[in-house]
């Protein structure tokens, strides 16, 4: 460990090794071994045996159990205890759920894409918020979910292309414009979760984010048709 500044609370404290994506998240993709595949794209076989979610010197122990109590530990409940989706979808159809505690839900997602933007990896160099690193900042540290259009939250369910059941899978976020505005997609906990960046309203996309009273639809596709997975595709196939 190291004392420097922590990037949430910004006070001078000493630092844990950080998750980005919380390690609960990744459970499942463990073999018995204790071990995942970590996708390079280089050598022969173009994979990595990986032990532990993509960790950094980011955050103090307050501010670690900040993120812990207030927004990790309801999201596992809320989601991957209670999950609100069936385990097996079909293609293309749209789903609506119900979300207990729109607040605390969506403060978890900003929380993986502050962590994304304030860290120095490689893994995560395609999220850069600017001026909304600090917007979000202030949200989280004061447990405050901001305005309903701010930030706004929508997702796709990622399923096999054959059976039909959600397939759990992490991958480097992504950025991308939907109807002009700037999203950065994160691939965690059974979904390709989408969060716009932006400083004015957009409807079109608030009727496809999670909402107030906690609805939120969400369209099953399957996992090859993701741009991120056909990248992914593409490294263990051809390498470098």
């Amino acid at each position: 460990m190291s004392g420097t500044r922590c990037r949430l609370c910004l006070q001078q404290k000493v630092l844990r090794k950080s998750h980005i994506v919380p390690e609960f998240l990744y459970r499942d993709l463990y073999n018995d071994n204790g071990h995942m595949m970590g996708i390079t794209g280089k050598g022969s076989k173009r994979w990595a045996k990986v032990q532990k979610g993509i960790r950094e010197l980011l955050f103090c122990d307050d501010c670690e159990q900040l993120f812990n109590e207030k927004y990790e530990k309801p999201f596992l409940t809320d989601w991957l205890h209670n999950n609100p989706l069936s385990k097996q979808l079909t293609p293309e159809q749209s789903y609506l759920i119900k979300i207990p505690s729109y607040e605390r839900f969506r403060l978890f997602h900003l929380s993986i894409l502050f962590r994304a933007s304030v860290s120095s990896g490689p893994t995560f160099n395609e999220v850069a918020l600017g001026k909304h690193e600090e917007i979000i900042r202030k949200m989280l540290l004061n447990n405050d979910p901001g305005s309903k259009w701010q930030y706004l939250l929508f997702g796709y369910v990622v399923i096999h292309d054959k059976t039909h059941k959600i397939i759990d899978l992490i991958a480097r976020p992504e950025r991308r414009s939907f109807d002009g505005v700037n999203c950065y997609s994160m691939l965690y906990g059974g979904v390709e979760w989408w969060t716009t960046v932006v400083s004015h309203k957009t409807k079109n996309l608030e009727e496809l984010a999670l909402k107030i009273d906690g609805s939120m639809p969400m369209i099953a596709i399957p996992w090859n048709s993701i741009p991120i997975m056909q990248k992914i595709k593409l490294a263990l196939n051809e390498g470098t």
